[in-house]
């Protein structure tokens, strides 16, 4: 069973991929976009202003301990990572773990959404098995809601 590992937060986010019992870092080479952007999912999607970070990382880095919590920004971002499934996984199954997203985190692989989770710091994940392609490039993005205001959809 290979398994990624992924925790995002409204302040930061990493990963570790796990195959196998095996971890690999998957923090490396994330791109980030704050705000909305036109069709992010999409695998054609231009993402070459994005900014390069390496998990985890604070988007709102600046801000912190300089004011109140409730005065933080907030906002949406995507996070994005190009990533090659090497052949030798072929038939194996594919997980990727998060643990955490705060407040709510839409996950995507190669433009198909896998689902939508809440709650912050409760585990999630999803089955990448029937959606990536071995021995080429896949594109994984999460879309953060960082949001003072957000309400659960899931209620």
């Amino acid at each position: 069973m290979k398994r990624i590992a992924v925790a995002l937060f409204s302040i930061m986010f990493c990963s570790t991929f796990v195959l196998g019992g095996n971890r690999y870092n998957f923090n490396s080479d994330w791109l980030l976009h704050i705000g909305e952007s036109s069709n992010p999912e999409a695998m054609t999607a231009d993402d070459s202003n994005w900014k390069r970070v390496t998990l985890p990382y604070a988007w709102n880095q600046a801000e912190a301990y300089t004011r109140n919590c409730s005065q933080l920004s907030d906002t949406t971002m995507w996070y994005r990572k190009h990533f090659v499934v090497p052949k030798q996984w072929k038939g194996k199954h594919v997980f990727i773990e998060f643990e955490g997203a705060r407040f709510g985190a839409n996950v995507y692989v190669n433009g198909k959404n896998l689902g939508w989770a809440e709650n912050g710091v409760m585990a999630f994940g999803f089955d990448l098995t029937p959606y990536i392609k071995i021995g080429k490039e896949n594109v994984h993005e999460v879309l953060t809601d960082n949001d003072w205001s957000y309400k659960e959809k899931g209620v």
